[in-house]
Parts: structure tokens; C-alpha cells; sequence
């Protein structure tokens, strides 16, 4: 009965313990979303273990002290069934202790409805995490799109330039002299009709590593985002662009968020080229593509899977890819998990 009650002490701490979420949760607004996912996920795995180890304990011992009760309460049963026929007093003790089992069964029943009770709890308390938690995910990834769009609109005129070496921007006398040479190399009737102005231009990232083989890249803002349009359609139309004979690349500067989100289209665009869907990735990392005739244009993988699913000879050439890149995703995910 002792271990019942250090049990039950036990068991109002955890709760105790509980009640705190909501002020760690409150705190939690200086957490990174690592820190939070981690304690959220470890608070649950707590909550879990403890509910079970006190239902547990609770039923181990209601068995065993209700097994040993009854045995014992048999063979004093046999003992006294012979001696009432001697002393009608003892059938009133009888009675007494049979009253006392049942006592005792409806203590412990009791116990095991209050543990029930605070299980019941648990749960509720587990689902408001689970919900907060999503909640606080879809937070993130709202800020993280939000961040995104920021960084899009600010390095939207702005231009990059791979593959001019180093010191080059020296020997033109200015990054401004540097874009009129590729221009006037590359695209003439650009020249003709555009004066084309720098506003800034700079080397990323800002220290030169003299140990990596390649040159910096130059990101230059255009003042006029229209005429940056023109240099890179230009660029896709002429497909091979050269600085004094030697190839270089003009793309538009992204940010980290929006090339990283481009880059996930690779397997998939070239599935798609493969197969003669004429793929493309529109601004900022939109996939298009020809099928049946039509252009589809798809701003995340999930819609396109969802797309592909309804045609079946678009979910034969896409099946693949999209299956070896969700359990890519999954593994990665799977690495990031805290390990209860």
C-alpha cells in the first residue's frame, strides 16, 4: 500500500511538472526553432513514459497484492470453515475481513480511475503540443517565405556575372566599363537602343579565397530592371556568352532561399527534358512545362505530384524521380529527429 502512495505523490509531482509547459513554452520565444522542436518533442516522450510506468506500476501491484489477498483469504477460509461449527463468532470475523478485501479491491480501483484520470490528462496536454508545434512550423515557414520574397524583390536588378577572372574590373577601369565590353561584345543592337547604367557593383563574397580556382563572382544592380530583362533574354536567346573570346555566364541574382528552391527542380527538369516536355523555371523558382499541348506551371513538387497522379503517362516518366527524391527528403529529415 506504501509503494501505492509514493506512486500517487509521484504521479501529482508529474503533474506539478506539467503545469510548467506553458511558462517554458512562453520563453520559448528566444529559442531557435531546433532548440523548440527538440524540447517540444522531449517533453512528449516524458509525458508518454511517465503515464505508462505509473499505469504500469499501479496494475503490477493491484494483481499481486490481490493475488496474495485471495490466496491468503482461501486457506484461512478452510481453517475457519472448521471452526464454525465451534464458535459462531468466528463466522462474524469472517465477515469482518471479507469486508476489508473489499475495501481494499475498491482503494485500489480507485486508484487505478484516478490514474486513468491523470492519462486522460496527459493526452490533452500531448495534442496541445502537437498542435502547437505545428502551429509554430507553419510560423517558421511563413517567415522563411516572407524572408525569401524580401531578399527576391531587393536582388531583383540585379544581374550576375561567372567567369571573369580576377583584377579584371581593374583593367576596364570599372565594373560599368566591364558590362559595356560584354555588351558591345555580345549584344550590339543592346547597345544601339539602351544606355544601361550601374547603380552598384561588387565581388561575392567580399574576400578573395587565393586557394579556390575560380573567380569571384560580380553582382551588379542594374538601374532599370527592364534592361536587365533584356540582357538576360538576350542571354537565352544567344545561349553561348564570351568576355574577350572565353565563355562566362549573366544569370539574375537570387537569393540563397530561391536557388536552393530552383536547384530542387534539377532531377525533375531533366526528367522532363528527357522526355521532351520542353522544361523551364520561371521566376523566382517556378517549374513549366508542356504536356498535352498546354503549359503547366507548378510552384511546388507536391501540386505537380498531385497533377502527375491523374495522368497516368506523366506519372510513368515522373514516378521514378519523384519516389527517389521523397525518400531523399526522409532521410534527411530522419537525421535531424531527436533520438528518445
Amino acid at each position: 500500500m506504501s509503494s501505492i502512495k509514493k506512486q500517487g505523490r509521484k504521479g501529482v509531482q508529474t503533474m506539478k511538472d506539467s503545469l510548467n509547459i506553458q511558462e517554458d513554452l512562453e520563453s520559448a520565444e528566444k529559442w531557435s526553432y531546433k532548440e523548440l522542436k527538440e524540447y517540444l518533442r522531449q517533453m512528449e516522450w516524458n509525458l508518454k513514459e511517465d503515464t505508462r510506468q505509473q499505469i504500469q506500476t499501479v496494475k503490477e501491484h493491484f494483481e499481486n497484492e490481490l493475488h496474495r489477498q485471495i490466496k491468503e483469504e482461501v486457506k484461512h477460509l478452510y481453517q475457519e470453515i472448521e471452526i464454525i461449527k465451534k464458535n459462531q463468532t468466528i463466522i462474524l470475523e469472517m465477515k469482518e475481513t471479507i469486508n476489508q478485501i473489499k475495501n481494499s479491491i475498491e482503494s485500489i480501483t480507485n486508484r487505478v480511475e484516478q490514474v486513468e484520470a491523470r492519462t486522460s490528462d496527459n493526452e490533452d496536454k500531448i495534442y496541445h503540443l502537437e498542435k502547437s508545434l505545428a502551429n509554430s512550423e507553419r510560423l517558421v515557414k511563413n517567415h522563411e517565405k516572407n524572408i525569401q520574397e524580401i531578399w527576391d524583390n531587393i536582388k531583383k536588378p540585379n544581374l550576375r556575372v561567372i567567369g571573369i577572372e580576377e583584377g579584371t574590373e581593374i583593367q576596364t577601369k570599372g565594373m560599368s566599363n566591364l558590362l559595356k565590353e560584354i555588351i558591345t561584345e555580345n549584344f550590339p543592337e543592346i547597345k544601339k537602343e539602351t544606355d544601361i547604367q550601374i547603380v552598384d557593383a561588387y565581388r561575392t563574397p567580399s574576400t578573395q579565397n587565393h586557394s579556390r580556382p575560380t573567380p569571384r563572382h560580380i553582382v551588379m544592380k542594374i538601374s532599370n530592371i527592364q534592361n536587365k530583362e533584356k540582357i538576360l533574354k538576350a542571354t537565352r536567346e544567344r545561349r553561348q556568352i564570351t568576355f574577350r573570346g572565353k565563355p562566362i555566364r549573366l544569370t539574375t541574382d537570387f537569393s540563397s532561399q530561391t536557388l536552393k528552391a530552383r536547384r530542387s527542380w534539377n532531377n525533375v527538369f531533366q526528367t522532363l527534358k528527357d522526355n521532351g516536355c520542353q522544361p523551364r523555371i520561371l521566376y523566382p523558382a517556378k517549374l513549366s512545362f508542356r504536356y498535352d499541348n498546354e503549359i503547366k506551371i507548378f510552384h511546388d513538387k507536391q501540386k505537380l505530384k498531385e497533377f502527375a497522379a491523374r495522368k497516368p503517362a506523366l506519372q510513368s516518366i515522373l514516378s521514378k524521380t519523384l519516389h527517389e527524391e521523397e525518400m531523399k527528403n526522409n532521410n534527411q529529415n530522419h537525421q535531424w529527429e531527436v533520438p528518445l
